[in-house]
């Protein structure tokens, strides 16, 4: 297990940090951008090939992104599907998590599971706002 304080130290050095993240979320070939603050808050015993192993888990704040992605998680919100069971999304943003931890765990390597996906207020005014002009049609 990582102590308390290895952890506390991480979260007190990435709290103000914004990560970009750049990829697929769906199986289309098309690349999307949006940026995203994270934060350790526990750590759990998970199983993988038949062995346990620790796992961080890790709560993400998505702060903005860009128009196709803004567009893809407002039909997610609207459609009421939990992005945090996305796999694709999933699966992609935990890449990037490591690779943003492995500075922290030089050579030991991280696992970590995302138990959270949230939106900034102002990143969800924003996606409100395309649910209400461009998929329910109404005008400001």
């Amino acid at each position: 297990m990582i102590s308390e304080k290895h952890i506390e130290r991480i979260n007190k050095v990435i709290k103000d940090m914004v990560f970009d993240f750049n990829g697929e979320i769906l199986t289309n070939g098309r690349e999307v951008n949006f940026k995203y603050q994270f934060e350790i808050i526990g750590q759990k015993k998970m199983i993988s090939v038949g062995e346990y192993y620790d796992h961080l888990e890790v709560s993400v704040k998505i702060i903005d992104g860009d128009e196709m992605v803004s567009l893809i998680f407002a039909v997610f919100k609207s459609l009421g599907t939990n992005i945090v069971k996305d796999y694709k999304l999933r699966n992609q943003l935990d890449r990037h998590i490591t690779n943003d931890l492995s500075y922290f765990f030089s050579g030991e390597g991280v696992r970590i599971t995302i138990s959270d996906i949230e939106f900034s207020e102002e990143y969800e005014e924003k996606i409100n706002n395309i649910i209400k002009t461009e998929l329910n049609g109404e005008k400001n």
